[in-house]
């Protein structure tokens, strides 16, 4: 009895291995095989540039990535409930910024944020054939963090992206937390907030660390994001207090 008992629960694991290993793979698949199959808008965000219809093009790079992140999550698993869209005005650019857990983040932010925005993110994205080039042309900006000039280019970058009038997005923490808990926020990123004069919206991630374990495995989760209200940067005079108050409202709703 005790070895039937043991060999029912180690055929219930091994099913359960495999499922996670079939999502995994079917989420690196569909990531390169969509990237893939969308080659040939490179060209077509090309000749939008020469002509000058940058209008256009940001239609047509959001439409990609929203297609591409929305399926993302869902191959993923997440079951994501998202709450105060509606703190977020629609008619101003303005400054996400969240707690970072996960490699999901960036897809959940961009299908579920009521704009699409384009992000402040490390510089090894920039390198990723195809993908590195929409975000670059999406307005995304790469920071080398052991490059203090280069760091510094990068957020003077992104505060002339708010002034035009383009949402963006951070995560101050600077690298994934892998779990539950937040991170110091490096204060200097809302700068990007201060300088630009844009309000900030603190976006709280929770429990999208739980959907990819450490060994790389996609399992699936209860994820959720909360917009807060938004925080008028024009009220504070330095980077710590506007941080302080970001990562208070945060954690409020973790």
């Amino acid at each position: 009895m005790n070895l039937s008992i043991k060999s029912f629960c180690s055929m219930i694991l091994f099913e359960s291995e495999a499922r996670e290993s079939m999502r995994t793979l079917l989420f690196q698949g569909y990531l390169w095989g969509y990237i893939l199959s969308k080659a040939n808008k490179t060209f077509t965000i090309n000749k939008l540039n020469k002509v000058g219809k940058y209008k256009e093009k940001l239609e047509l790079i959001n439409k990609l990535i929203l297609q591409c992140t929305k399926k993302l999550v869902k191959i993923s698993g997440a079951d994501v409930t998202v709450t105060g869209t509606d703190n977020v005005p629609l008619d101003e650019p303005v400054l996400y910024v969240g707690n970072h857990q996960s490699n999901m983040d960036i897809p959940l932010l961009y299908s579920t944020a009521p704009q699409t925005m384009a992000f402040v993110t490390k510089k090894e994205m920039e390198k990723i054939p195809l993908l590195g080039y929409w975000m670059k042309e999406r307005g995304c900006v790469f920071i080398d963090r052991d490059n203090a000039r280069s760091s510094l280019k990068a957020i003077n970058q992104a505060i002339e992206n708010l002034k035009l009038g383009h949402a963006m997005a951070i995560f101050p923490e600077g690298t994934r937390s892998k779990g539950p808990q937040v991170g110091d926020f490096k204060s200097g990123s809302l700068r990007i907030a201060i300088k630009s004069g844009v309000k900030v919206i603190p976006v709280s991630i929770k429990d999208s660390y739980k959907l990819i374990e450490k060994n790389g495995k996609n399992t699936p989760a209860k994820v959720s994001l909360h917009y807060s209200e938004p925080i008028d940067s024009k009220k504070f005079k330095g980077t710590n207090e506007l941080a302080a108050e970001v990562l208070a409202q945060i954690k409020k709703h973790l």
